[in-house]
């Protein structure tokens, strides 16, 4: 599954994407009408932007119009696809392995490849990353035993399963005992500003979001300190909702996968 995501295409049409961007119930909907929504990895609207011309395109060859459902948290659009409110979203990979769970018929048919980031190789995979600053004088992911960390949501592959799993299997202590207090910050972002403003000594964060706050001067390459990495981990999937007609999922599947 292959879907080659263009992150600098022109932001056409952004504030359009905002404004219809609002919960309905399945009875409401227009007919019609496609809903999308995303799991909260990092600033929404920042996310909605960079996907818009992906979700312009849908409309344009399809001549029906899509509407956003912001999310709220990574449960709720896990709950929005399995109750058929949200047609297609992206989810993350833990947040698919749920769904498909409960729903068999839940189905990933994409998925992003990027470029060369300051942590992450170019093409379809990312790592969990145990992210601190070199300033705070952690040399090794031991010197956090006891610390302050931060994840991201309950739900989120990088900043909470994986490292759940597999961090826990590196130490031999499940996270709640290695650490001395756990937050969770709702979002990457929110974790990685926290590291940067001293709330927690450390967080667990996808390594695709550190590329971005290296490349948007959030932090400085030199002042990142990764203490630890999990194996590679596929890139976020694109998945139709379980009532999604199959002749429509056909046809998306056509425009973004040609």
């Amino acid at each position: 599954m292959r879907f080659i995501f263009f992150c600098t295409c022109i932001l056409a049409f952004f504030f359009a994407v905002l404004s219809s961007a609002s919960p309905v119930s399945a009875d409401d909907r227009p007919a019609g009408a496609l809903y999308f929504s995303l799991v909260p990895k990092k600033n929404v609207d920042q996310q909605l932007a960079e996907l818009d011309p992906m979700l312009r395109l849908i409309e344009q060859r399809l001549g029906r119009p899509v509407k956003i459902i912001r999310p709220r948290s990574y449960h709720a659009v896990i709950e929005g696809v399995l109750s058929n409110t949200i047609d297609f979203a992206i989810l993350g990979p833990a947040a698919y392995a749920k769904a498909r769970a409960r729903d068999a018929r839940v189905e990933a048919f994409a998925s992003f490849a990027k470029k060369k980031g300051f942590m992450t190789p170019e093409g379809s995979y990312y790592y969990s990353a145990l992210f601190t600053l070199k300033s705070s004088g952690f040399g090794v992911f031991g010197d956090l035993k006891g610390k302050k960390v931060a994840l991201t949501d309950p739900d989120s592959t990088s900043g909470a399963v994986i490292p759940s799993m597999e961090f826990s299997e590196t130490t031999g202590l499940p996270l709640e005992a290695f650490f001395g207090t756990q937050i969770y910050t709702g979002s990457h972002d929110r974790s990685i500003r926290s590291v940067l403003r001293g709330h927690v000594d450390a967080a667990f964060v996808s390594s695709a979001r550190i590329d971005e706050a290296v490349s948007e001067n959030v932090v400085a390459p030199e002042q990142v300190a990764i203490l630890w990495r999990s194996r590679p981990i596929y890139r976020d999937p694109l998945v139709f909702s379980g009532g999604m007609d199959a002749g429509l999922r056909q046809r998306i599947e056509n425009i973004l996968v040609p």
